[in-house]
């Protein structure tokens, strides 16, 4: 008898604690706080305004690693992944997006020229160690005369800005930063093309068939 008391004296206080820990588990004892998810874009672009050229944006596509995360480059040149600060799209298709805004296009008539831009972001970074953002793109340039497609420039640029402190909202105002003058050189790159282009059809001269003719 003495023994099976004892017995149920040491199951007692261990059954008592069954609850507490089954409580201990719904109510998150020993979890992390949690921490909600914020998603960022870059800023409103600037207003460029074509006139009598129509240009389409092909969506970019990216070598960068970086997707969603944010991520950043240490002193070690270790990459760190955010799990809390993402991208609302990766970085290749926020570019697209971010110049399919900054140009507006005017007077666009049957005649127009029609540029077509395809591009490749290979660069898409947050260094903490140098403390900058970097934007680097290759881009070309294509127009299209009946059925024929070439290409009228190609350019390889990279743009970095320096960061005013570290935080998610210095991040995006920097590669912001960075976007809009990739918008401001494309245009530019456009205008050289008409320039040029203007410049070679002004200098054609007449062709006439009796004097370019071959006789054997």
């Amino acid at each position: 008898m003495t023994k099976k008391l004892l017995q149920l004296f040491y199951i007692l206080p261990v059954a008592g604690l069954l609850p507490l820990a089954v409580t201990g588990c719904l109510f998150g004892f020993g979890q992390k706080p949690y921490v909600a998810v914020k998603y960022y874009d870059l800023a409103t672009p600037p207003e460029i305004v074509l006139r009598n050229v129509q240009v389409t944006f092909m969506p970019f596509d990216s070598t960068e690693p970086v997707k969603y995360k944010m991520t950043y480059r240490n002193n070690n040149c270790e990459v760190v992944i955010d799990d809390y600060h993402k991208w609302i799209q990766t970085p290749c298709l926020l570019i697209t997006r971010y110049l399919q805004g900054a140009f507006i296009q005017d007077g666009i008539t049957p005649e127009s020229p029609q540029f077509t831009i395809f591009g490749n972001v290979f660069m898409f970074r947050i260094d903490l160690q140098n403390n900058t953002v970097s934007l680097g793109v290759n881009y070309v340039i294509k127009t299209a005369s009946g059925n024929i497609i070439r290409t009228v420039f190609s350019n390889s640029k990279i743009f970095s800005a320096k960061l005013e402190n570290e935080g998610p909202d210095y991040f995006v105002a920097g590669l912001s930063k960075c976007a809009a003058r990739l918008a401001f050189a494309i245009n530019g790159d456009i205008k050289t093309i008409r320039q040029y282009e203007a410049k070679i059809k002004s200098k054609v001269p007449a062709v006439s068939l009796k004097k370019n003719s071959i006789t054997k």
